[in-house]
């Protein structure tokens, strides 16, 4: 099969990419600017973008059987409407007048049906929007599309879970009010790959959810603790203690000029794609544990001398 491949010098696309290399006839749409030297030996190398006609140029050049699009805008908020929107649709205008035969979307947990979108987040809704020009058109090729929840694994060049892994590998303990109480829920970065690779040879058409366990933030920062270097101890604190002891005395504190910041920031609970029970551990392939993607992550980190 030839394979087509967007946001290929990402994350999720050197990851498929390492995967795919040796089996089959990939091609990696790359931005002119774009540095190609973590490319895998094997792939092809198109230089186009999302936001103009070259795409449609690589599509035409590649003469793909299969489209996998990654490729979105996931930081800039001003380039998410041309991107993530306008570039579906000139990538399904393409995919239609070439002759593609499937069409494998990466979105991302909030936009799916079953799962509350954040209003706010002009990354989600430009995904919903972008889901529309293929689930509310007809076509002449086949839609799968992939919803994972917080992905970790090798090949982070980006440094996107970084921040995460950094302050536990520089300390030796960790507690509140240094960290916040979020929640989690984990999949391993081959989960995502091995599902792109399931909707292309299985034809699995429609939606599908790759999302691991919920997690509590305890259990995320412990595993990393036990893994990194640096033995960090991470210190549980009950979020009742933090609420009605540290907040209260941070806002005497701050009150009276000892610190620099009231309390209330230290109540802040992130969710980082937690599902309903009933949604959690569903993939269309095997998955790889969340223990596995937490500490391949910091082997990898480590591996290129960031730990």
């Amino acid at each position: 099969m030839t394979v087509l491949v967007t946001g290929a010098t990402g994350f999720i696309g050197l990851n498929l990419l390492t995967e795919m290399a040796d089996e089959e006839d990939v091609a990696a749409l790359v931005r002119p600017a774009a540095s190609t030297a973590r490319i895998p030996d094997g792939v092809t190398v198109v230089e186009g973008t999302l936001t103009d006609d070259s795409l449609g140029a690589a599509v035409a050049a590649t003469e793909p059987e299969a489209v996998v699009h990654l490729g979105a805008a996931t930081y800039a908020e001003t380039e998410m409407q041309s991107t993530n929107v306008g570039g579906t649709e000139r990538l399904v205008a393409a995919a239609a007048e070439h002759g593609v035969e499937r069409v494998v979307f990466l979105s991302t947990i909030g936009a799916h049906p079953e799962v509350p979108s954040d209003p706010n987040s002009t990354y989600q809704q430009s995904k919903v929007a972008a889901e529309e020009l293929l689930f509310r058109r007809d076509h002449p090729f086949d839609v799968s599309v992939l919803y994972p929840t917080y992905i970790f694994g090798p090949l982070d060049y980006r440094l996107a879970r970084y921040d995460l892994v950094r302050p536990i590998a520089s300390n030796r303990v960790l507690v509140p009010p240094l960290y916040t109480y979020d929640k989690y829920n984990i999949v391993h970065v081959d989960d995502v790959v091995g599902s792109i690779q399931h909707c292309l040879s299985a034809g699995a058409d429609g939606r599908h959810l790759v999302t691991g366990p919920n997690l509590t933030n305890g259990q995320v920062l412990g595993t990393i603790a036990r893994h990194a270097p640096g033995g960090c101890r991470v210190v549980d604190v009950p979020f009742g203690l933090t609420r009605w002891v540290i907040k209260p005395t941070l806002d005497v504190l701050y009150r009276v000029g000892v610190s620099p910041v009231p309390g209330e920031g230290f109540l802040e609970r992130g969710d980082f794609g937690t599902v309903r029970p009933e949604l959690t551990e569903q993939a269309p392939v095997r998955q790889r544990s969340w223990q596995s993607a937490l500490t391949e992550t910091v082997d990898w980190y480590e591996s290129v001398g960031l730990l």
